[in-house]
């Protein structure tokens, strides 16, 4: 049991001048008001974290645990606060999922206990992640922060490899282009956007004109217009290629027997292009040469939530209040190491996420 969620929201934050303002605006003026202040605080942030502070991609904005402190610390107020990478969120977050009602199983591989886990998501980027048992212990994990979605983008086809020339001309990379210019939500409309100009013959007009005036919402366009749309077939098959390969390459790098965590909020959206064996994704995340029998001893799983930051953000927070009950003397129930309770000593409040990229989990001590 991992405490009480008392509250959410989301927030964009391009309606907000600083990210101070929009926690106090969490915290004081929505109900519930949020009344003791919360002890610990964990936020998950799109970006490298540096002594616990993050540029926040989206916004400029400089977040960092001393700031925090500074704005609500003090006698009764905040002790402790965490930066963290958003995808550490997410590989926390993973320890959470049921993997009856929450995932979708792609093979037929069984977990095994203390091995490494992995996640790799795209969403409004890609990211990825790993997890290793602590200290060898299989009932807590350690999560590591990775920029892999940042990695080289690999075509596979004679097309991919005309994409790939387009990509560095739009981008000006003379000699590389990352994979999340392919696998991410702009990565489809990039994908898009090439097809609908290479095979203008075959584009649905109505469609495009719809794509060009959707803004950050070009994906989606493609998504749902598939199934009419040729050319947002072909880039749904490609992204679902390029996707699964990406997810195959982390199992080469990691083999996370313990789990391959398939996440983010494309892959809900978009289920039909990864699962099944015939899918463009599997084929892909299959074809790996001489060593493609390894993958298939790698438990794969689609996740079907899109809270995994959050979850991995309250199991932080709730993972210091419990320590600093232990070693204080409060009273402790449950396991040790993340994922473990706390008894009745704490509760966790609700976490929010900002512009899509921030997480943000908070515990407090009960007063009884």
């Amino acid at each position: 049991m991992l405490g009480t969620v008392v509250k959410t929201a989301t927030y964009l934050n391009e309606k907000h001048a600083s990210f101070t303002s929009i926690l106090s605006h969490f915290l004081y003026s929505e109900a519930p008001v949020i009344s003791p202040l919360p002890s610990h605080a964990v936020l998950a942030a799109a970006g490298p974290v540096h002594g616990n502070a993050v540029l926040f991609t989206n916004s400029g904005w400089l977040i960092s645990g001393e700031g925090i402190l500074e704005a609500f610390g003090g006698e009764g107020g905040v002790r402790s606060a965490l930066l963290i990478n958003d995808f550490v969120g997410c590989g926390y977050g993973a320890l959470t999922v049921d993997k009856e009602t929450e995932c979708r199983a792609l093979n037929g591989a069984t977990p095994v206990p203390g091995a490494p886990i992995a996640c790799v998501g795209a969403g409004t980027g890609l990211g990825e992640c790993f997890l290793t048992a602590s200290g060898g212990d299989p009932a807590t994990y350690e999560c590591f922060a990775s920029e892999g979605g940042h990695a080289e983008f690999a075509p596979r086809t004679a097309v991919e490899f005309e994409l790939l020339q387009h990509l560095k001309e739009k981008f000006g990379g003379r000699h590389r282009v990352s994979v999340e210019r392919v696998v991410s939500g702009t990565g489809l409309a990039n994908v898009y956007g090439f097809f609908a100009e290479r095979f203008k013959e075959k584009r649905v007009e109505r469609v495009f004109e719809e794509f060009q005036k959707a803004g950050s919402m070009q994906g989606r366009v493609v998504s749902v217009n598939a199934s009419e749309c040729e050319v947002c077939r072909m880039a749904m098959e490609t992204f679902a290629g390029a996707y699964g390969s990406e997810v195959g390459v982390a199992g080469l790098k990691w083999i996370p027997r313990g789990g391959l965590y398939v996440t983010g909020g494309l892959t809900p959206k978009n289920i039909k292009w990864i699962e099944g064996e015939q899918s463009a994704f599997m084929q892909a995340y299959k074809d790996k040469g001489r060593v493609s029998k390894l993958l298939e001893e790698i438990p794969l799983f689609a996740v079907m939530e899109e809270d995994l930051g959050l979850r991995g953000s309250h199991m932080l927070a709730f993972k210091m209040l419990w320590e600093e009950k232990v070693k204080g003397g409060g009273r402790a129930g449950g396991g040790g190491g993340v994922g473990g309770g706390v008894g009745d000593v704490g509760k966790l409040l609700a976490a929010f996420s900002v512009g899509a990229a921030l997480s943000l989990g908070l515990a407090r001590s009960l007063r009884k």
